[in-house]
């Protein structure tokens, strides 16, 4: 019985010639500056570092390569970390014949999107903790999330198995199913400007992004709740000149700006913005918070407080902006990558959680009892245990304000079990905080100096040689992608543009030629400038993801640049109008292009 529940972890191939033991490297993760990297330090599985190296000695022993990723901030990575990889006997099997890889997915983007794009495909989703089997050669084989440590050893001895038996069907299956895979990035497939007006993408976008709109609790899709940003973004820049030819998107915005801050994707009391709640009603937040998140947040409250004036927006963009100078600014200069979502205690959510005896305790029977009334608790809430704190402040707050703010101040400065802070700052993570301060000081002068002083750090902190380095004083250890070079460069431009430093403005112009020369070849974008694994020739067109597409924000900053190369200024506007025939089978996660296209053109 056990066979058959494992075989739906396996793709289908069958798996070849006994493999002996061989001697492994030491476990060398404990000095690492990456917190998801040393924390596996004490693991008995012998992890390495993802390089050159464990392909070529994959070749010389002719095994199967185990890539594991994750990061610091997932509860399940520290659950898989706890149950499997702290465990002796994974360890022995995982040790006798596998090449175990530890990978932050934060320092190898572009490695953990091509393995998260490979498990999505064979599986129908993907997440983290990511484990993902390669051929000795870098080809994907089979993949797989969390799985409880029985079958997680089942499939490391079945797999093993297969390989044994089956090696060259394994190989010839994996790489028959990349070349598959890529079979759609082919210049035939490609429309131009004149088949496609960009009032029809525009239409199109709109029309799939209201389709995919929950218009009874904001945001969108009907199961987990993300902010999907890019795709507000994109719809508030759309319809912020010809609102009223939209009213229903007007109004489904405003719900989920509301939902958003007035929910549990919000910490109430703490602030900031969780990465996204497991129900579709905004009530259960995964309690990670990442900075990005936080930052595009500032942006998007901004940008709906310029389009609809002294509805609360602002007031929840500058909670956002205390947070992250609060809790996310690095002592040393810019901003970490997230916060965890279990404390120190290793209790998900434990700072974010609250008993009737804590706020009994610290707030008097008086002010408990209002508590009580404006957050509508009644007995059964309560005899529940710890729960979430609801608004006090900002948009759906009750009550009276002044008294809440009190109220707030007092939660605030309960002292609870810290969450553990990933400290690692990453290139394209701090250049949207960049963007946010910005924006931010232009509506409140007393961020400028703050938004100075990011810039600064990142002007000494990004640059190594007048190039972009994605992980702050440890370049070596990360790949930067075409990702870190066009937000860099974007935010400098603003940064410069709104400041009217010449010299930012300079240096965005560097960064966005050199993003040019480095990441495009024969007209296809690369993401990373070197794989190791097979991969695609490059992408036409590159989709929003949980930040909006590189692409979308390159093409803005040549457009914006006062001085360029005119090939490349030539070239940016020939981008503008790429269309493909997946971005008009799916325009929402196009939104970001469309809607610059749409500016541009108007």
């Amino acid at each position: 019985m056990i066979k058959h529940r494992i075989r739906r972890y396996l793709i289908g191939m069958a798996m070849l010639v006994s493999v002996p033991v061989f001697a492994q490297g030491s476990n060398d993760l404990a000095n690492h500056p990456s917190p998801y990297l040393s924390m596996h330090a004490q693991d008995p599985i012998n992890w390495q570092m993802w390089g050159e190296q464990v392909l070529q000695q994959a070749r010389q022993q002719n095994r199967l390569i185990l890539v594991s990723i994750g990061y610091f901030s997932c509860h399940w990575c520290h659950v898989m970390q706890r149950e499997s990889y702290s465990d002796a006997g994974v360890a022995e099997t995982v040790n006798q014949h596998y090449l175990a890889v530890i990978v932050d997915r934060e320092l190898r983007p572009e490695l953990d999107r091509r393995l998260i794009e490979f498990v999505s495909a064979v599986r129908g989703s993907a997440g983290w903790p990511l484990h993902v089997f390669l051929t000795p050669e870098g080809y994907p084989i089979t993949g797989f999330t969390y799985l409880p440590k029985a079958e997680f050893i089942e499939v490391l001895l079945q797999l093993q198995q297969q390989w044994i038996s089956d090696q060259d069907e394994i190989k010839l299956a994996a790489r028959k199913f990349f070349e598959a895979s890529i079979r759609g990035v082919t210049d035939s497939e490609l429309l131009g400007l004149t088949e496609v007006p960009t009032e029809r993408l525009v239409n199109a976008f709109i029309g799939q992004s209201m389709q995919a709109a929950d218009t009874l609790d904001g945001g969108f899709g009907d199961n987990a709740k993300f902010p999907q940003n890019p795709q507000f973004f994109a719809l508030l820049q759309l319809i912020e000149r010809r609102q009223k030819h939209h009213p229903e998107v007007v109004e489904f915005i405003k719900l989920s700006l509301r939902s958003m801050a007035g929910r549990n994707l919000m910490d109430h009391i703490n602030g900031g913005f969780f990465r996204y709640t497991t129900d579709p009603d905004w009530q259960t937040p995964h309690f990670e918070k990442m900075l990005y998140d936080n930052a595009q947040m500032i942006l998007l409250y901004l940008q709906a407080e310029h389009m609809w004036p002294n509805q609360g927006y602002r007031e929840i963009a500058q909670l956002t902006l205390q947070f992250i100078q609060s809790q996310m600014q690095h002592p040393s200069g810019g901003y970490v990558s997230s916060l965890s979502a279990v404390d120190v205690n290793d209790l998900e959510g434990g700072r974010y959680l609250w008993s009737q005896e804590q706020l009994a305790q610290q707030l008097g029977d008086q002010e408990f009892e209002y508590l009580r009334r404006i957050w509508q608790l009644d007995n059964e809430d309560l005899a529940m245990g710890d729960f979430l704190a609801k608004p006090l402040v900002g948009i759906a707050a009750p009550g009276d304000q002044k008294r809440n703010r009190n109220i707030r101040r007092q939660l605030q400065s309960v002292e609870k079990p810290p969450m553990p802070v990933d400290d690692k700052r990453l290139a394209s993570w701090n250049a949207l905080t960049l963007q946010a301060l910005v924006a931010a000081a232009e509506i409140d002068g007393q961020y400028r100096k703050v938004a100075i002083r990011q810039y600064n750090y990142m002007r000494d902190a990004f640059i190594e040689d007048g190039q972009v380095v994605r992980f702050a004083g440890n370049g070596d250890l990360a790949e930067t992608t075409f990702e870190d070079y066009a937000f860099v460069s974007r935010a400098f431009l603003q940064y410069g543009k709104s400041l009217q430093d010449k010299d930012a403005i300079e240096w965005a112009g560097e960064f966005a030629s050199q993003a040019y020369r480095r990441y495009l070849v024969d007209n296809l974008w690369q993401l990373n400038h070197r794989s190791l694994i097979p991969t695609e020739p490059g992408q036409w067109v590159i989709q929003d993801r949980v930040i909006t597409s590189p692409m979308t924000q390159w093409i803005e900053t040549v457009l914006g640049l006062p001085k360029i190369d005119p090939t490349i200024k030539r070239d940016a506007q020939e981008m503008l109008q790429r269309v493909t025939r997946e971005m008009l089978d799916t325009p929402y996660y196009y939104g970001s292009l469309i809607a610059l296209r749409h500016r541009i053109d108007r």
